[in-house]
């Protein structure tokens, strides 16, 4: 009858003992999951405050754009800046590119002679 209340003492430690670090190995386990869900929750933070940071940023640079692209700021920048003045008259001038010839001019230089290539010093065509 002792061994028999040895044996059934014997089994309810090894069950106490067994539950003892069951619940001990899921503390550690929360406490390993805690950490963890912690340490995303600041790697979120320090990602939504770049993010805030770089929309705040595309706002101040957009309106800096905009207020480059107005025109009014542009004439102003030019006139301030590089003492640019408005142009009262507007004047183009033609210009004939070196080789260029046209069908009609080189019927008619072939016509007129050894002349026709020195013309252009003489203001001819």
């Amino acid at each position: 009858m002792r061994k028999n209340n040895q044996n059934r003492s014997l089994k309810i430690g090894i069950k106490v003992i067994l539950a003892f670090s069951v619940c001990v190995g899921l503390v550690i386990g929360l406490g390993i999951l805690r950490f963890h869900a912690a340490r995303l929750a600041y790697y979120l933070e320090s990602v939504n405050q770049s993010i805030q940071k770089y929309s705040d940023e595309e706002v101040i640079l957009r309106q800096e754009l905009s207020a480059l692209v107005a025109p009014i700021r542009i004439y102003s920048y030019c006139k301030e800046s590089l003492g640019m003045q408005k142009v009262l008259k507007a004047e183009t001038l033609p210009v004939r590119m070196r080789g260029e010839r046209t069908l009609t001019a080189s019927r008619n230089e072939d016509s007129r002679g050894w002349r026709s290539g020195l013309a252009w010093l003489f203001g001819g065509r």
